[in-house]
């Protein structure tokens, strides 16, 4: 008689819990950060690694809206802003949500434009334990409070410089 192989059971189930709770990941991803509050445009990831308590996540900007590109420059520039706070407080969400043994996480958002290497825009040492941030109002000041770094000049997120940060973009 044919033994089937239960990925939830006994058999062999302890191994395949970290690759299904990542495959559960990146699909509550998908389907929970397929459209943004202010694009319709995906966001993608670029790296993403889970060792021990700690988890890191590598993403890329998501791209002005199609639909942004009749308004002002400086209100696309604050809707694309808006965006990116709010993929980054989803992203550190969703692997808290995702992963019950991750206690902290380090999270970096990349801006990428045609030609030009990608640019570091955000850069966040967060941690699963926050008591009560979720009740502040300003976006920008509950992902400061969060653990989020960045530079805004006017409401607009601007790239990272050196001093800002240490940590640079791995093609790899």
């Amino acid at each position: 008689m044919a033994h089937l192989f239960d990925p939830r059971g006994t058999d062999g189930g302890a191994q395949m819990k970290p690759v299904l709770d990542t495959i559960e990941f990146f699909h509550a991803m998908r389907s929970q950060m397929r459209f943004g509050e202010f694009s319709r445009l995906p966001i993608e990831v670029h790296r993403f690694m889970i060792e021990g308590g700690a988890a890191e996540c590598d993403w890329f900007m998501r791209r002005p809206d199609p639909w942004d590109a009749q308004l002002p420059p400086r209100l696309q520039q604050e809707h694309r802003t808006q965006q990116a706070l709010h993929d980054a407080l989803k992203i550190r969400e969703l692997i808290f949500r995702g992963f019950p043994q991750v206690e902290r996480a380090g999270l970096r958002m990349y801006r990428v434009a045609e030609g030009i290497e990608p640019e570091l825009m955000l850069v966040g040492e967060v941690e699963r334990e926050t008591a009560g941030l979720g009740r502040v109002a300003s976006l920008v000041m509950r992902a400061r409070l969060y653990g989020f770094r960045f530079s805004l000049t006017s409401g607009v997120l601007e790239r990272m410089t050196s001093t800002d940060s240490t940590h640079s973009f791995d093609a790899a």
